[in-house]
């Protein structure tokens, strides 16, 4: 396995979604290495790693720019993320060496340069490649080639690591949802084979339907503070809520790291606008463990994105819980839930929507503890860890067979 970062040292859910694979792999009694990134020198907790972590790749940093400095920095982005390859891919030739690895399975490279993988191809391993997002197909089939002189750049600053990464192989593409696919069908990304693999649960699903929860009761929301989020609609619909049956008792908990300049200050002044600053609380950044205990104790989880997710973990790691979801209707998740039967479902910039089945799961404990047992229910039977493993076992089969027939 080949990822840009990895646990302790991430950003987000492609790290902790590789590492996850990665570990239950070996528990299934896999041979498996995890090849990544040196520790940044920005992170400063604990750098103990299993011995089957490799860290061992230099890692091109994003640029911390914003707005139309962010826009002018984007080619040298790109210049950046591909001439790391000039060290990293004769890292990864030397790691190899002495090793006779079957398939890898490649986690988001672009900061460790796509070129980097070079020797794989070199020496005949066959390579899949993990699609949680559409980044792929916008890296070499989309917007990237729209911006004035971007290849000729690229020749130029990058050499050899830029034609490398153009004629990277991209046969096999595992994919988190039929939503994603569709952002590659019609690109000339050329894939030959995908596979539909979303994400899955690794911790015990909820038994305890009547357990105690947060007092006064708790919606809960966990994300990055990016307008594509849509936070500012459930705080929308926070407000409509509290001037429709203001007495009513509750409270709305964002977590969270800022990614945009100015937002939250922005959310903050929209709270107090719609009399709900004393209701709204931010609580930053949280460790993965502490989402999910939150996720447990509040009375309804609101998943209110704009931009359509290909797969939000956050989806089923609520409906695992045993926690009403209350969710946009963008991106795949109707692919995962049937709205009324398992989840309340909103139009996506309908604060009035969300407040509605926000009020809704305040009135009726009834219909809390029928969403909770039929997400569960929905889980158990499509997305535990074990179901994606075999999934994933069967794409790796698949494309072993057929390098080993293409070989003959």
């Amino acid at each position: 396995m080949v990822s840009n970062k990895c646990p302790p040292d991430f950003d987000g859910g492609y790290e902790l979604r590789a590492f996850q694979i990665a570990q239950n792999l070996r528990a299934r009694g896999h041979e498996l290495d995890l090849v990544t990134s040196r520790f940044r020198s920005s992170y400063h907790g604990d750098r103990t790693d299993p011995a089957w972590v490799h860290r061992i790749f230099r890692y091109a940093a994003p640029s911390r720019r914003h707005g139309l400095a962010r826009k002018a920095d984007r080619i040298l982005q790109f210049v950046r993320g591909t001439r790391v390859a000039a060290e990293n891919a004769p890292a990864l030739e030397e790691f190899l060496d002495g090793k006779n690895y079957d398939i890898a399975y490649c986690f988001g490279l672009v900061r460790i340069g796509f070129a980097t993988v070079a020797p794989l191809s070199a020496r005949g391993i066959p390579i899949l490649w993990h699609a949680g997002d559409a980044h792929l197909v916008q890296r070499f089939a989309e917007w990237p080639k729209r911006i004035p002189g971007y290849d000729l750049a690229m020749r130029f600053f990058a050499g050899p690591w830029w034609a490398r990464e153009k004629a990277t192989n991209f046969d096999n593409i595992a994919v988190v949802s039929e939503f994603l696919r569709s952002h590659f069908t019609g690109s000339d990304l050329p894939v030959r084979r995908f596979f539909v693999i979303p994400r899955g649960i690794d911790f015990p699903l909820a038994t305890d339907f009547d357990r105690s929860r947060e007092t006064p009761p708790t919606f809960f929301m966990a994300s990055r503070l990016d307008p594509q989020k849509g936070i500012h609609h459930a705080i929308a619909a926070a407000g409509q809520l509290r001037q429709r049956r203001p007495e009513l008792d509750w409270r709305l908990v964002v977590a969270g790291q800022p990614m945009t300049p100015g937002y939250i200050e922005e959310l903050r002044r929209q709270a107090a606008q719609a009399g709900v600053a004393d209701r709204v609380n931010f609580i930053g950044r949280q460790p993965h463990s502490e989402v999910i205990a939150r996720i447990r104790s509040a009375t309804a989880f609101i998943f209110a994105s704009i931009y359509g997710e290909p797969f939000s973990s956050t989806i089923i790691e609520s409906l695992a819980s045993g926690t009403p979801l209350l969710g946009s209707d963008d991106g795949s998740i109707l692919e995962v839930v049937t709205p009324g039967e398992n989840a309340l479902v909103h139009a996506k910039n309908s604060p009035e929507e969300l407040s509605g089945n926000m009020e809704r799961v305040l009135d009726d404990p009834a219909l809390c503890e029928r969403l909770a047992r039929a997400g569960v229910d929905l889980i158990r039977e499509r997305y535990t860890i074990d179901r994606i493993m075999e999934q994933t076992e069967g794409a790796f089969a698949r494309i072993i067979h057929n390098q080993d027939r293409a070989c003959v």
